[in-house]
């Protein structure tokens, strides 16, 4: 950790060190993936659900994709490697690997996107092979970033928890300061 940050209360959002030396706050990722498949899976895509994941190095990546294979698990069906493409959070991967989905002899009735810059990709190559969002194809995002409010069509999107996650991390440095505080006494 910098000298710095050993002055002032410190702790980390969307990360941690393997030490613990700092609190640290990581979003619900499972959890939430599994409940953003779990609504495309009540939305009648009980078969054929296109995955386009992030980087398999990062632990968001990992996280989400459990979430997605989680939901299917809990719908009693099966996980299909087919149906999963790894991207790098760009909306150039999303295009690319939306392609490579809709190529399948039998391609995804719907594509959950691991992030809402990949779901820019996934619209423009669904319409590039004539396909409609949402009639021919569900889309899906995740984050809820600004580019979601002025897509076409609008897009469905999940929240990454950024407001709570915040206010964790309010509550969680105002305790540790409080505790600093009482055992300095």
């Amino acid at each position: 950790m910098p000298a710095a940050l050993s002055k002032v209360p410190t702790l980390l959002l969307n990360c941690y060190t393997g030490d613990s030396e700092l609190s640290s706050g990581v979003p619900a990722e499972i959890t939430e993936d599994h409940t953003a498949t779990e609504y495309l899976l009540n939305a009648g895509h009980r078969r054929r659900i296109g995955y386009v994941n992030g980087e398999p190095w990062q632990d968001a990546s990992r996280d989400r994709l459990k979430g997605y294979r989680m939901a299917l698990s809990t719908a009693d069906l099966p996980f299909r490697r087919a149906l999963v493409r790894e991207g790098d959070w760009s909306s150039g991967s999303g295009f690319e690997q939306t392609l490579s989905l809709m190529r399948q002899p039998k391609p995804p009735t719907a594509i959950f996107c691991a992030n809402d810059l990949m779901v820019l990709g996934a619209i423009e190559a669904l319409k590039q092979l004539g396909l409609r969002v949402p009639e021919d194809v569900s889309v899906l995002g995740y984050d809820d970033q600004e580019i979601a409010r002025h897509t076409h069509p609008p897009l469905s999107t999940f929240v990454l928890s950024n407001y709570e996650l915040g206010r964790w991390a309010v509550e969680t440095l105002l305790q540790e300061e409080h505790n600093r505080a009482a055992g300095a006494r």
